[in-house]
């Protein structure tokens, strides 16, 4: 850009064949190549002392600009601008307003030079008005460019803090090694000794804590989940914005914050259990807005001197510009817990229903042959046969079963074939015939999308097995530009239950599949299901892709 201003300035010089036309050529054509070189080589030019050198090559174009000024007004301009705003991004504006002053002096003293005026004359006449005007209106640029390029630099700054800090929040660890980096980094950058974030879980409404503590070796991590009563001591109902204690010496405390207009009259105390469980020296405190579900951190014990206002802002400016990325982190956090409390529902609901209803019979009936054995041995021995039978079948139930708690990938180029081979295998075990058809499904498709259909095949063709007592059962999986649909179809004896039922009519009546509903719903999906007792059922899944 400089060099550029300067080709301009060069076009603009006096005619050719004077010394300044030279002076003007030969300063444009040597700042060019200057230019040039330090674009080329910027990478390497990274070090201190290299930065400085190029500084000292544009503090020497301007020196030669600065003398040309009267001649090269455009050039000295877009010079002048361009080094107030250097100092203004390296030290602030009062580095630029300096340099204004500095600017300002010696174009005054050029014009001085230049200027004729007759013997005592005012200094007021030493220059024309216009002169004056000039340097007035460079002192006036130079601190405003100063002021503005200061703000600039702090905003980036800020932008790279958050950016940084953003880049802990990835999901490329579990979420305690997550929130304990971040709660780490959060100690450096503040000189804490400990950090505490704490949030309400908005599905269980409980208050979940995570604690980082830097004095231990290594950083202590803890994760601490709490009732909802304990929303208040954590979350600081009362306290809706940011606020700063510092602890004085002799057990002396002196309360200092940050009010907002709507709590500027507000005085509150900590509560005194979270007093008595942390025992905080000193604290910053910052709410978190996630979506609707509070949440709150705190910094506690500085290492060095005490909290500021200014480090209070600080913070709360940091959280502000990190609240999209951590409300959707935790919610995925959140979705994650309820998914797995959900597993643990099916698993725990599926051991009931079938290994354990199984051994409180069997115990039963051993109680029964015990007594048996003695009277009548060779019926006992025939019980205790059909008895075995009954045990084989639940083995090789519960072997199924663990068989679908192993991880599964699905890819979407491969979910027909996996249904296709689940399905003649289900044949041969079984006996049951099934017919299967797809249709090509698009590769882009989620594979988690695809983990879940074909569970919920798995879990539907093992209902019609063990419920449903069918002959023939006809699968159907097909896509279409919003949709992804299966249809399982069986001529058994169908549910309890007769007509067509929607997911929200079997959740809120207690009827059909419980797992098959829930998975479809994790997804955005839509149950339906069509029974006629005696002739059979039919379970429709569509799944939104858009």
């Amino acid at each position: 850009m400089l060099a550029a201003a300067l080709g301009l300035a060069f076009l603009l010089a006096p005619p050719r064949g004077t010394p300044l036309y030279w002076v003007a050529a030969f300063t444009f054509v040597l700042y060019f190549v200057y230019a040039a070189v330090i674009l080329a080589f910027r990478r390497q030019l990274a070090s201190r002392t290299a930065r400085a050198a190029t500084l000292a090559g544009d503090g020497a174009a301007l020196v030669v600009v600065l003398l040309l000024g009267p001649s090269l007004p455009a050039a000295f301009l877009l010079f002048f601008v361009y080094f107030t705003l250097i100092a203004g991004l390296w030290r602030g504006w009062k580095a630029a307003a300096g340099l204004s002053v500095l600017v300002t002096v010696a174009y005054l003293g050029l014009a001085l030079r230049a200027s004729v005026t007759e013997p005592g004359a005012s200094w007021r006449a030493l220059l024309p008005a216009e002169s004056w005007l000039v340097g007035a209106g460079l002192l006036a640029a130079g601190i405003l460019v100063g002021a503005v390029a200061e703000r600039q630099r702090g905003q980036l700054e800020r932008a790279a803090e958050v950016e940084r800090f953003a880049g802990l929040l990835s999901l490329d660890a579990g979420w305690p090694e997550l929130a304990r980096r971040w709660l780490e980094a959060l100690c450096r950058r503040a000189d804490a000794r400990r950090a505490l974030l704490a949030y309400r879980d908005p599905e269980s409404d409980r208050v979940l804590l995570w604690v980082f503590r830097a004095g231990e070796a290594d950083g202590a991590f803890e994760e601490q989940d709490r009732p909802p009563r304990d929303a208040h001591q954590f979350l600081l109902d009362e306290a809706p914005v940011g606020f700063l204690v510092n602890a004085w010496a002799r057990g002396a405390g002196g309360w200092q914050w940050r009010p907002e207009l709507s709590f500027a009259e507000k005085l509150f105390d900590l509560p005194e259990r979270f007093v008595e469980e942390f025992s905080p020296r000193a604290l910053l405190s910052a709410p978190l807005s996630t979506g609707g579900a509070p949440g709150r951190l705190f910094l506690l014990d500085k290492a060095r001197g005490e909290f500021t206002p200014a480090e209070l802002d600080d913070l709360m400016a940091l959280l502000a510009g990190l609240q999209p990325g951590l409300a959707n982190l935790l919610l995925i956090r959140s979705q994650v817990s309820r998914a797995v409390d959900l597993e643990r529902d099916r698993i725990v609901r599926h051991l009931h229903d079938g290994v354990a209803q199984t051994l409180a019979s069997l115990e039963m009936q051993l109680n029964v042959y015990r007594r048996l054995a003695t009277d009548d041995p060779a019926k006992t021995a025939e019980e205790l046969g059909g008895l075995q039978t009954v045990v084989k079948q639940e083995q090789e139930e519960l072997r199924r079963f663990l068989r679908t708690l192993k991880p599964l990938r699905v890819p979407a180029s491969e979910l027909g074939r996996w249904m296709l081979a689940h399905c003649a295998q289900f044949q041969q075990e079984t006996g049951i015939e099934v017919d299967f058809w797809a249709d090509p499904v698009e590769e882009t498709l989620p594979e988690g999308i695809c983990r879940e259909v074909f569970w919920i095949l798995r879990e539907a063709l093992h209902n019609v097995h063990k419920h449903a007592r069918a002959q023939h059962v006809m699968v159907r999986l097909r896509q279409d530009d919003s949709f992804l649909r299966l249809l399982v179809d069986d001529d058994g004896g169908g549910f309890s239950f007769s007509g067509t039922y929607s997911q929200r009519a079997l959740e809120e009546q207690g009827l059909g599949p419980v797992s098959i509903g829930e998975r479809t719903r994790a997804l955005g999906g839509e149950l339906t299901i069509d029974s006629s007792p005696g002739s059979g059922s039919t379970l429709r899944v569509e799944i939104p892709l858009a």
